[in-house]
């Protein structure tokens, strides 16, 4: 009898412990998963952040739209200032009632005057955003909406449009009244991917326990004999032939496609990956035309979404960083595509 009752205890603590094992194992994945989502909608709000940075940066500047003589600061106390802008049919005046900080103020209301005159591009923000998102390799698709705030009332969105339930919705205000609306669909699998290693890592740890309670139960069970074990190992093989790219001489410029640099003279220039991407394109048929569509397929992918807008930017900016040689030009083929010519 005691033995039987022995046997019955060694029988069930491998299956308590089991139980246990996978509830622990649960919740850790639970909260992995939960903080790759957080880092995941943390670093596509960063790449939205950085989107309407660089769509205000393609704006034109302040001072070349504005003479800075009909623009006055003017102080009327301690507790209000006055940014006063005299306009040919009329003056419009700036006032600082609510009490912020008088750095924060002339920054407000130096970017309302630019929004006055030069309105922000919410297709141009669409584009960027959609690349920066591309560039970090976040298959996401979105809508972004101009509203207000206060009532609701939306006042324009974006092309592109989800086409799935949305996953996550942030808000970014563009004014007291007006904010962006962004909302996005992506698949849980792509957090998933994000945590790949944890899961492995733990599937293993739960077929290791497993084992070691089954030979627990396989000694209660059938004391006086032995179990043979086998094991296996899963090799990875990670000889792989890196692909080297020649360094590049364009005019006064060397461009060096694996380090992702241009340089001229003593002048570093870094490339990002789209960058990098098209300008190895370009010098590789240094003289001959590059398809558009080739470029826009190669660096975006054919997934149905066009980003010639996205093209365009980044030709613009290579073009600035080979402007201090005059010899070198990239040519457009209108409607064609693009060629790197050297005189």
């Amino acid at each position: 009898m005691f033995l039987q009752k022995k046997s019955i205890i060694f029988f069930h603590l491998p299956l308590t412990g089991m139980f246990l094992l996978l509830i622990m194992q649960s919740i850790w994945l639970y909260s992995s998963y939960q903080l790759a989502y957080k880092q995941f909608t943390a670093d596509i709000e960063r790449a939205f952040k950085d989107a309407r940075e660089k769509e205000q940066t393609y704006r034109i500047p302040i001072h070349d739209i504005v003479d800075p003589g009909a623009v006055t600061i003017e102080s009327c106390g301690t507790e209000e200032i006055l940014i006063i802008r005299k306009c040919t049919s009329d003056t419009i005046i700036y006032d600082n009632l609510s009490g912020i900080s008088l750095e924060t103020f002339i920054n407000q209301a130096f970017s309302k005057l630019r929004e006055d005159i030069v309105p922000l591009n919410i297709h141009c923000l669409a584009d960027l955003f959609a690349g920066a998102l591309h560039d970090k390799n976040m298959p996401v698709t979105f809508v972004i909406e101009r509203f207000n705030k206060t009532s609701g009332e939306v006042f324009e969105h974006s092309d592109l449009q989800i086409t799935s339930k949305a996953t996550y919705v942030f808000f970014s205000d563009i004014s007291k009244t007006e904010a962006f609306r962004v909302t996005l669909h992506f698949s849980p699998a792509i957090v998933f991917r994000q945590i790949s290693g944890t899961v492995f890592s733990t599937f293993c740890i739960l077929i290791a326990v497993m084992l070691c309670f089954g030979v627990i139960l396989y000694s209660v069970n059938h004391t006086g004999k032995q179990k043979k074990s086998s094991s296996f190992t899963i090799a990875q093989n990670e000889n792989s032939t890196p692909i080297q790219n020649k360094i590049f001489q364009i005019g006064k410029y060397v461009f060096d496609p694996d380090k992702n640099e241009l340089q001229y003279c003593d002048e570093i220039i870094q490339l990002n990956k789209k960058e990098n991407a098209i300008l190895l394109a370009l010098c590789s048929r240094q003289g001959s035309m590059v398809e558009r569509n080739s470029l826009l397929i190669d660096n975006w992918g054919d997934n149905g979404i066009i980003y010639s807008r996205s093209l365009d930017t980044y030709i613009t900016t290579l073009r600035k960083y080979l402007k201090q040689d005059s010899s070198i030009q990239i040519v457009t083929v209108k409607g064609v595509g693009y060629k790197l010519a050297v005189n």
